[in-house]
């Protein structure tokens, strides 16, 4: 035991000794490993995200966006769907018990005072809060009254509560202006993970009457079923129904999208399967020429370093003990490079997080992978030039100049 820590003290010394060597091959290691580490960390953030958006919209619930491609030539048209819409599928689904229609209006400029903040204004009929994983942080949300009313009131998310007011200002009755009217602050929504907290909400009315100016469209619905086992089923229902009553010919394209649970999993592990696909041949590649480069550079310095091996093996170590030397070399510089990778991933994966649409999540398991591509570089690339040490001549190594 005591032979092989001298042994492992010899090649950090030999480590320490050739620093140019040491910096370029773990510069060479840590790149590859931090780029396996970001692009993990991105699909682990993204993958998070997409369950939350399922999550947060419920399993049971699909959503229908209105619009339609190549209109007569004139591009993309969003109001296809009608309040009318909405109506019918609660009469024709007698399963789907809520039907939610909502009338978004970016770019909204919202003030109080000498704050200003621009940001997505939601029309909607009914309870905000009905929709699952969402709640109220403190006040009322959207009632019955106000859509019937079309009352200048709404709800704040939590984004625009914090860019208009202070930390320990009470929002709840004061006015904002929206636009070019005031309207009363009446509830403001706890904070949820995904980045949907930079809105505030009106009643539906209110919108189509004060800043949309019109009456008859509205551009997103959320649909959710008591019989969530037959989603697929009510899914192909609903385009059927829809495709009907907007009297589309069988070949027409829809002029609405359904997106569903299932849809946009599907959907997603199929874009990360390609990356995973991506993440293996990359890896592959960044091995393979990290080793290579380190092996070469081995091999230049057991010439380098003949003399001293000479030396080390007229003084008693055996060739298995040259070995394990330059192997235990090859193993640290491999060790700093993955540790520098990871390290590197991290920062890129809080870069990537500060961009505010989803939040990079560093595995643990890839840090442990990163040692074990690490240890398999060595045991792979350090073979051949720590042979090359153990299989040199002493006496010729001791006459070499």
């Amino acid at each position: 035991m005591k032979k092989l820590i001298n042994i492992f003290f010899e090649a950090v010394q030999g480590v320490i000794s050739y620093r140019l060597r040491t910096f370029l091959s773990v510069f060479a290691i840590g790149l590859g490993i931090a780029a396996v580490t970001l692009v993990v960390a991105v699909v682990n953030g993204a993958y998070k995200s997409v369950t939350e958006l399922i999550n947060t919209f419920g399993p049971d619930t699909v959503m229908i966006f209105g619009g339609q491609r190549n209109v007569g030539g004139h591009g993309f048209r969003s109001m296809t769907l009608t309040v009318e819409d909405v109506q019918a599928i609660k009469d024709a689904f007698p399963t789907a018990y809520s039907v939610h229609p909502f009338l978004p209006n970016g770019s909204t400029r919202i003030s109080y005072r000498d704050k200003h903040h621009v940001a997505f204004a939601i029309g909607t009929p009914v309870a905000y809060t009905e929709m699952k994983s969402w709640e109220l942080a403190s006040g009322r949300d959207i009632l019955p009254i106000d859509q019937e009313s079309a009352a200048n009131v709404c709800v704040l998310g939590d984004t625009v509560k914090r860019a208009l007011f202070e930390e320990s200002e009470d929002p709840i009755g004061k006015y904002v202006k929206v636009n070019s009217f005031y309207c009363q602050i009446i509830g403001v929504l706890k904070p949820v993970s995904l980045n949907m907290n930079d809105r505030f909400i009106m009643p539906m009315s209110s919108v189509m009457k004060r800043i949309s100016g019109q009456y008859k469209y509205i551009m997103l619905l959320r649909v959710s079923f008591e019989d969530i086992k037959n989603i697929s089923q009510r899914v192909d229902e609903l385009e059927s129904f829809l495709r009907m009553r907007h009297n589309l010919a069988d070949d027409q394209d829809s002029d609405f999208l359904i997106v569903s649970p299932d849809m946009i999993m599907k959907f997603f592990l199929a874009i990360s399967g390609a990356i995973m696909v991506f993440i293996g041949i990359m890896t592959l590649l960044t091995v393979s020429v990290g080793g290579f480069v380190m092996a070469n550079m081995f091999l230049i310095s057991v010439q380098e370093r003949t003399k001293e091996i000479g030396i080390r093996r007229a003084f008693g170590a055996t060739k298995s003990d040259i070995f394990t030397q330059f192997i235990l070399e090859f193993g640290i510089i491999t060790l700093l490079g993955a540790l520098l990778g990871f390290l590197l991933g991290s920062i890129g994966a809080k870069a990537v997080s500060g961009f505010g649409i989803f939040t990079a999540q560093i595995s643990p398991v890839v840090f442990f992978a990163a040692l074990f591509v690490s240890m398999l570089i060595a045991a792979v690339f350090g073979t051949a030039p720590a042979g090359r040490a153990a299989s040199v001549n002493p006496i010729d190594a001791i006459r070499s100049r």
